[in-house]
C-alpha cells in the first residue's frame, strides 16, 4: 500500500528543551568583568568569548530579581555583587543582552568560588522569556510593530507553506491559537501601557518555549499562534499545557495591583494536520474553534478541536504490509484516531502502518498512525477499560481513505456516542 506523502520517520522536535540554555555558564569577578564565557553562553546571547571576556562590555548583564519569578529589572553595576556576604549559592532572574540588540531573561543559579577570590560562576538553568525581533528583523516587513513577531499574513503563508513541506515528509503539524484571558481589564485597570507590557512579555514567553523550527505570530489585539512542524494532537496539547501553566505561574513584577504583581492566564486551542483539515485556512478556522470552546468553558484552559465525537466500533486491526498482522480490535474510531484493544499496547511514540475495514466500505482502510496512549494489562483493573490497549492518532492516510472514513462517521453521526463536556479529544 503506498501512502500518500511518502514515508515517516521525522520525530517532532516540540519537547526538545531550548538547547541554548544548555550548559550555558560564564564566570564573573567583584569589578563586573567577564572571566568565563563558554560555547552555551555563545549560542544564547550571540556574542563571541573573545568579545567578551576580560571586559565588563558589551555584555549587558542586568539582575531583574532575586525571586526569579517577579522580575523588577535593575542594573548591576561595575563592583555590585550577586551574592550577599552571607550567601554561597543562589538562584537569581537575570536578563542577558544579547548581541542582536535582544534581550533574554532567564532563572539562573550564582556559586561562589571557594576561597576570598570574589568570583561567581554563573549557570542558566532554563530561559524564561526573549524580547522583540533583532533590529534586523525589525525592519523586516511582514511584523508586527509592537511585539517583532511574524504577523496575520506571514502566518497564513507559513501554515500553507508548512503544509506542503508535511505533505511530503508524511508527517504531521499542529496550530495552537493562544488568548490572554480578560486583558481589557488590566486596560481597564491599569491603562493600555500596563495591556501594552503584559503582551511583549507573553511573546517573549513564547519565544522561550518554541522550538527552533516552529513559527510564532501574533494575530491581533491578544491572540497569538504557534505552527509546530512534526507535531501531532498529543504533543500540541502537551505544548499548550505547558504554555498555560508557564503564564499562570509568573508573575509580571513591573505591573502591581493593591494585592502584589498583577497574573494572566490563557486559553488555547488546537488544531492538527491532517486529522482536522489539509488547508492552511481551514486549520486556522478550526484551531480558533477550539479557542472559542475553551473560552466557553471558563477560559484558562486547552482544548483540542473535534469534529465530531467517537463512533462505537468493533473491528480487527492489522499491522499493514504484504503479510497483515492481527494487533487487536477496535473499540471506538473517531476522525482523528482509534482505540484498539490489544493484551500487548505498544509503547507510546511509536508509528505503525496499520489497516482495518470499515461496514459498508470497499476493502480496508489504510493508515499511518501513531501511538499516544497506552494501559498495559496490568492497569486494566480500575481504569475506565474493558480491556488493555492504547490510542492511535492518526498522521497519514491513503488516498482515498480519509474520505472513506469520513463518510463512515457521517453516517453513524446520529448514534455516536457524544463526549461529556470538558473532555479533551485524541
Amino acid at each position: 500500500m503506498m501512502y500518500q506523502g511518502g514515508t515517516t520517520g521525522h520525530p517532532s522536535t516540540t519537547g526538545r528543551r531550548d538547547r541554548r540554555a544548555d550548559n550555558a555558564s560564564f564566570i564573573l569577578d567583584t569589578g563586573g568583568t567577564i572571566l568565563g564565557f563558554d560555547q552555551g553562553m555563545e549560542d544564547l546571547t550571540g556574542w563571541p568569548a573573545v568579545d567578551v571576556v576580560g571586559r565588563a562590555g558589551p555584555f549587558v548583564l542586568t539582575m531583574s530579581s532575586r525571586d526569579p519569578g517577579n522580575p523588577v529589572a535593575t542594573a548591576i553595576p561595575p563592583g555590585a555583587q550577586l551574592l550577599d556576604a552571607d550567601e554561597d549559592a543562589a538562584r537569581l532572574g537575570l536578563t542577558l543582552g544579547c548581541r542582536d540588540g535582544r534581550t533574554v531573561e532567564v532563572e539562573a543559579e550564582a556559586i561562589r568560588f571557594p576561597g576570598a577570590s570574589g568570583r561567581t560562576t554563573v549557570t542558566v538553568l532554563r530561559v524564561l522569556a526573549r524580547s522583540g525581533s533583532s533590529q534586523l528583523d525589525a525592519a523586516a516587513g511582514g511584523r508586527d510593530e509592537m511585539t517583532g513577531l511574524a504577523d496575520r499574513a506571514s502566518l497564513e503563508e507559513r501554515l500553507t507553506a508548512s503544509i506542503e513541506q508535511s505533505t511530503l515528509e508524511a508527517r504531521p503539524l499542529a496550530l495552537v491559537l493562544a488568548d490572554v484571558d480578560h486583558l481589557r481589564r488590566i486596560n481597564d485597570r491599569l491603562g493600555r501601557t500596563a495591556g501594552d507590557e503584559v503582551l511583549l512579555k507573553f511573546a517573549g514567553i513564547l519565544r522561550a518555549a518554541v522550538a527552533d523550527d516552529a513559527f510564532v505570530a501574533r494575530l491581533g489585539d491578544d491572540d497569538f499562534a504557534v505552527v509546530l512542524p512534526g507535531a501531532g494532537r498529543g504533543e500540541a496539547r502537551q505544548f499548550a499545557a505547558r504554555l498555560r501553566s508557564t503564564v499562570e505561574r509568573f508573575r509580571f513584577g513591573n505591573l502591581r495591583q493593591s494585592d502584589g504583581p498583577i497574573r494572566a492566564t490563557l486559553s488555547l486551542g488546537a488544531a492538527s494536520f491532517p486529522a482536522d483539515a489539509d488547508r492552511g485556512c481551514d486549520l486556522l478556522a478550526r484551531a480558533r474553534e477550539a479557542l472559542d470552546e475553551a473560552r466557553s468553558l471558563g477560559r484558562n484552559r486547552v482544548w483540542c478541536y473535534l469534529r465530531r465525537p467517537r463512533v462505537p466500533l468493533r473491528a480487527p486491526v492489522f499491522f499493514d504490509g504484504e503479510r497483515p498482522l492481527l494487533l487487536g480490535f477496535t473499540r471506538d474510531l473517531s476522525p482523528s484516531g482509534i482505540f484498539v484493544e490489544t493484551p500487548v499496547p505498544i509503547e507510546i511514540g511509536m508509528r505503525c502502518a496499520l489497516s482495518f475495514p470499515l461496514p459498508a466500505a470497499e476493502g480496508n482502510v489504510h493508515v499511518i498512525g501513531r501511538v499516544v496512549r497506552a494501559v498495559p494489562p496490568d492497569r486494566v483493573a480500575g481504569a475506565e477499560l474493558n480491556a488493555p490497549g492504547m490510542g492511535i492518532e492518526f498522521e497519514r492516510f491513503g488516498p482515498e481513505d480519509r474520505r472513506t472514513i469520513d463518510g463512515f462517521l457521517h453516517a453513524h453521526e446520529s448514534t455516536t456516542l457524544r463526549p461529556e463536556r470538558g473532555e479533551l479529544s485524541f
